[in-house]
């Protein structure tokens, strides 16, 4: 097989150059003339760049078709060959190295590598070999030669020097960080709550927050998605040049893509390609802690997983390979649909039982009458950290999107009243259904509520698209009539000018920051008073027949102050608006 874009190639190429195979040059030259003439000919006749890998004996293993601008080098395990070098064609007649040649030749280790064209009927070869400066392996342009010149060179002095420079870098660990480009689609016709800009940005950040290191961004202005190239067929021929130069090896796309789309864009840039939503599906299957929070993650790898089985070569042949592959959801995925099938219905029961007692738990808490405080909000807006504030805990908060996924609730005594406290996971633009639907039974605690926290970091300049986000989500999740207070947080990053810009949201406010302090105590008052209500002061008498009502409102926390007379128990109680009915039944007694 000829590696490469051999697409409408006659079978006599092919066969022509199947039989380079194996062919050793002629008196020890690095490209002797007959093999030169073969290459040059059928890129005259084909207009596509023609490439050959050749070993210490100068034999050639390998050979590969580009297009016209550029080539792919075979894949091949080049670390076992010694001696390895490389020569192919430049149908424009020009023999000088480009920028992606030479960052191959760095990846890659030639010891040679050259560039073949005629010029006024003349073969030329523009060549260059590794070498070491200040002290890292860089690439030494010799110039450009004639055949002859180029047989006559005498590389050894370079190719010792990288040789004793790579052995003692033996014992240096190989970095296999994934290092991706990140593209999106800038589509004219829709307009999403963030620019491609801002929402490109986030992208960055969240693969940063999966150990990704990303090299550069594409972003593309199309009237709508390309149904099977997403960028375009011509950007991804860009791009793979982009990729060579950078030295990625990953590809992260703004916009949640389908099995043909990942089986193409994979087959074209030939390397890993995954999309926003299988980021953040690995994003959440590190940070998940809890075993519910665990399950919820693997069940929603697996839904996104399931109808993508046959596009997802890349993905799913490195398991355990990185983004895509790795959490509580890693799966042998390349087994049959009904195995899938049937850990989907395992995992959706359990997380059932683990709702009923979720339910459970919930009637004892209104048997109790202890109201509960939801956090909900954009990720990375500080909720845990308001959390930590408000609660005196210290659950895990770090400048970094989704740095804790598993709902914390924490009991919050505050001027002799009690509530709940409950962090839940943050929300983000285009966040995956399945997973939404994975964390249904956590988001209940949201619509159970009696008061929601809306928690917005004003430092960030798309603040206002971040309300309509979570806003969006909380309307799904049938939580958008909820009595809710906008808890503008970090405000100490913000000048005065942008604090004014607060009012023109609607609804109760309040300015904090969880880091400083500032407007904590305001928060704290507000929210006793929205959960309880305005307070009455109340005198009544309870007969010492009923004293287990006096008891009751004892427990309740509601007594300032009691006396006693000869037929029952004088007590001055104060109590909210919205708990009046828990005096209801002193009402009876009371003179």
């Amino acid at each position: 097989m000829i590696y490469g874009n051999i697409d409408g190639l006659k079978k006599s190429t092919l066969e022509q150059l199947e039989d380079l195979r194996g062919y050793i040059m002629e008196n020890g030259s690095y490209l002797d003339l007959q093999t030169a003439e073969i290459l040059l000919d059928i890129t005259e006749s084909t207009n596509r760049e023609i490439i050959i890998v050749t070993d210490k004996r100068n034999e050639i293993l390998e050979i590969g078709v580009g297009d016209f601008r550029s080539t792919s080098f075979p894949e091949m395990d080049y670390d076992k060959i010694q001696g390895v070098k490389s020569f192919h064609t430049h149908p424009n007649g020009n023999p000088i190295l480009s920028e992606q040649d030479i960052s191959a030749m760095i990846n890659i280790g030639f010891d040679l590598l050259g560039a073949v064209a005629v010029q006024n009927g003349k073969i030329l070869i523009g060549a260059a070999v590794l070498d070491v400066q200040d002290g890292q392996v860089s690439v030494k342009d010799l110039g450009i030669f004639d055949l002859k010149g180029l047989n006559e060179l005498d590389i050894s002095d370079y190719t010792e020097r990288v040789g004793k420079y790579r052995r003692k870098s033996l014992s240096i660990v190989e970095d296999d960080k994934e290092r991706a480009i990140l593209i999106g689609v800038n589509l004219k016709s829709q307009k999403d709550y963030l620019d491609i800009e801002s929402s490109m940005n986030e992208l960055k950040e969240l693969s940063i927050t999966a150990g990704v290191e990303p090299l550069d961004m594409v972003i593309q202005n199309k009237e709508r998605i390309d149904s099977n190239f997403y960028i375009g067929k011509g950007k991804l021929q860009e791009l793979r040049e982009l990729i060579q130069i950078k030295n990625a090896n990953l590809v992260i796309c703004n916009d949640e893509l389908n099995a043909i789309q990942l089986r193409i864009i994979e087959t074209v840039l030939g390397v890993k390609v995954i999309d926003r939503t299988a980021l953040i599906l690995d994003i959440f299957a590190n940070h998940a802690k809890s075993g519910e929070g665990k399950l919820q993650v693997e069940l929603a790898q697996l839904k996104y997983r399931l109808p993508r089985l046959m596009g997802m070569g890349k993905v799913l042949s490195r398991t355990g390979g990185g983004i895509g592959t790795r959490g509580p959801g890693e799966k042998k995925l390349e087994t049959d649909r009904r195995s899938i099938y049937k850990q989907v219905n395992i995992l959706e029961k359990r997380l059932k039982d683990m709702e009923s007692a979720r339910k459970t738990q919930k009637s004892r808490r209104v048997k109790n009458e202890m109201p509960v405080v939801s956090l909900v909000g954009y990720t990375n807006a500080g909720k845990s950290s308001l959390f930590n504030v408000l609660s005196s805990s210290e659950v895990l908060a770090e400048d970094k999107l989704f740095a804790t996924l598993d709902s914390k609730t924490r009991k919050i005594k505050q001027d002799d009243k009690e509530f709940l406290l409950s962090d839940t996971v943050g929300f983000i633009e285009k966040l995956p259904h399945d997973l939404v639907k994975s964390f249904k039974s956590t988001l209940d605690e949201v619509r159970d509520a009696d008061l929601i926290l809306h928690v917005i970091d004003s430092s960030n300049p798309n603040f206002y698209q971040q309300i309509r986000i979570v806003e969006d989500v909380m309307k799904s999740i049938e939580c958008e009539n909820k009595e809710s207070i906008y808890v503008f947080n970090k405000v100490d990053l913000v000048d005065d000018d942008q604090l004014e810009n607060f009012d023109l949201i609607r609804g109760d406010k309040i300015k904090v920051s969880a880091l400083t302090g500032e407007g904590i105590d305001v928060l704290r008052e507000t929210i006793i008073k929205k959960i309880f209500g305005s307070l009455i002061e109340m005198t009544i008498k309870v007969p010492y027949s009923d004293s287990k009502y006096v008891s009751y409102l004892h427990d309740m926390g509601v007594v300032v102050d009691e006396s006693y007379e000869e037929d029952g128990v004088i007590l001055k109680i104060k109590v909210s608006e919205k708990n009046k009915h828990v005096i209801d039944r002193g009402k009876d007694h009371a003179q």
